[in-house]
């Protein structure tokens, strides 16, 4: 807020006001800032604005000076602040595509054929998931079943081991009564045996053998009765389970059938996720290789713009041929009054992919002087030409820092061609000197009048303009 007489005025619209009574900035989109135009007329050392010509700040980009220069020299703006945003729109894709081959700020894109590959392998991979969710059959209590089964497979087990051991059990049994069958008491043998050596036995004796054998048989019979009640009590129990073992089998068998169609839930949600990734990264990868579409064809896009617009600003300079002819001249004419024939001279405006170019040149040897002298012809120009046509205020002020390393005589040539040019065109030249630069001046016949606005010496330690202090 600046405040002027009791006057309050914000400093932007201050800014505003000095742009449209200096400049003539009307507010167009197009328009350069009051800040860069001024920086042209107050060049500072401090923010490297005697280190080129064409710029006022070594931090500032050829591109942002463009549009100042082109409003001082009257050339399309317009055209400029296209060439900007080109420009722009190219250092933000270049920006982008380096971002995403940083791991840290982004993930790396790939090429276009290495994403087509990966994409068509993710999509037989998706259509196979597809087809297996499509066809599932979704099992009720399937965690049951699947346990049920499993036990039935252990019964089954267990119930094939018992009919073994059984079977073994019924086959001694069948071969106890075999040995029953076969081994049963033969006292006749004894009758034999005495009638031979012509003993008769007593009838007791043969009663005896009488009770024997029929106690015996009475034990067989009973023991064979046992065995035959065992054998068939075996078989009946191995039948049983025989025929449980068949059932238990059936029932496996519908279980393995009914599991075998179908799923648990679980799985079924299980393949909807396997799924929903593969397709969540088929469309990572679509969106990608969008991406890289898009850049290569926006690429392409401001190459052909950018060839555009350099034909634009070719063919409006042929058609400013004449106005560019008289900023060349006037550029010429006051190099010529520094060093005549010499050192010839020229201010070329050539179109370029940035633009405008502009390079004022002084032939001969590239001496800090030299620099320094096409450095001034370039501001006098500038400054002539903006106020011919009412794009420039009506002075120009030259700090002493660019006569530093001038001769004596090219000053004095500068400091006359700039009282020259600054009584033909109505301006102020305003130029700070050291007083030792000046008696230079004067020693090669420097004999201009000029007004001292202001002496500053380093005589006084409490010296200062404004409260500042110049060393």
């Amino acid at each position: 807020m600046l405040e002027v007489d009791d006057v309050r005025i914000k400093l932007s619209d201050w800014r505003r006001q000095l742009g449209n009574e200096l400049f003539g900035l009307e507010g167009s989109d197009f328009d350069p800032s009051y800040r860069s135009l001024i920086s042209f007329y107050l060049r500072d050392v401090a923010n490297g604005g005697f280190a080129n010509p064409t710029e006022t700040h070594s931090k500032q980009s050829k591109v942002d000076t463009l549009s100042t220069l082109a409003h001082l020299f009257s050339l399309d703006t317009g055209l400029v602040s296209q060439v900007k945003e080109l420009r722009e729109a190219e250092k933000s894709l270049k920006d982008l595509k380096k971002a995403a081959r940083d791991p840290v700020l982004g993930m790396t894109l790939g090429r276009a054929q290495d994403l087509d590959a990966q994409i068509r392998t993710l999509d037989i991979e998706r259509e196979t998931l597809q087809s297996q969710i499509s066809n599932f059959q979704v099992v009720d209590r399937y965690s049951e079943n699947r346990k049920l089964a499993d036990q039935l497979s252990k019964d089954i087990r267990s119930l094939n081991d018992k009919l073994v051991m059984d079977g073994r059990r019924l086959s001694d049994i069948e071969q106890s009564i075999e040995r029953e069958d076969s081994e049963q008491l033969d006292y006749e043998y004894l009758r034999d045996v005495y009638d031979n050596v012509g003993i008769t036995l007593p009838g007791s004796v043969i009663r005896r053998f009488e009770q024997v054998t029929e106690f015996h048989r009475s034990v067989v019979n009973n023991r064979r009765r046992y065995l035959d009640s065992e054998r068939a009590s075996l078989a009946a129990e191995i039948d049983a389970d025989r025929m449980r073992l068949a059932e238990l089998d059936r029932r496996r068998g519908e279980l393995m059938r009914l599991l075998e169609s179908g799923g648990a839930l679980e799985t079924y949600n299980q393949l909807q996720q396997e799924l929903g990734a593969i397709s969540g990264r088929i469309s990572e990868l679509q969106e990608r290789r969008a991406v890289v579409d898009r850049w290569e064809n926006s690429n392409r896009h401001l190459q052909l713009r950018s060839a555009e617009l350099e034909m634009q600003v070719s063919n409006d300079l042929t058609d400013r041929a004449s106005q560019i002819e008289r900023i060349a001249d006037t550029f010429a004419s006051f190099a010529y009054a520094l060093y005549g024939s010499r050192r010839p001279s020229s201010l070329a405006i050539e179109p370029s992919k940035s633009g405008y170019t502009f390079s004022p040149f002084i032939g001969g040897d590239a001496s800090e002087g030299v620099r320094s002298m096409a450095m001034f012809c370039f501001d006098l120009t500038m400054a002539v030409t903006a106020k011919r046509n009412g794009r420039g205020p009506d002075f120009l002020v030259h700090d002493s820092h660019l006569y530093d390393g001038v001769e004596g005589r090219q000053l004095a040539n500068a400091l006359k061609v700039a009282s020259e040019a600054a009584d033909n065109e109505g301006l102020q030249y305003i130029v700070c000197l050291n007083s030792d630069d000046l008696q230079k001046a004067f020693d090669e016949g420097f004999d201009v009048s000029y007004h001292e606005a202001a002496r500053m010496t380093d005589k006084y330690d409490n010296g200062g303009l404004f409260g500042i202090r110049f060393q």
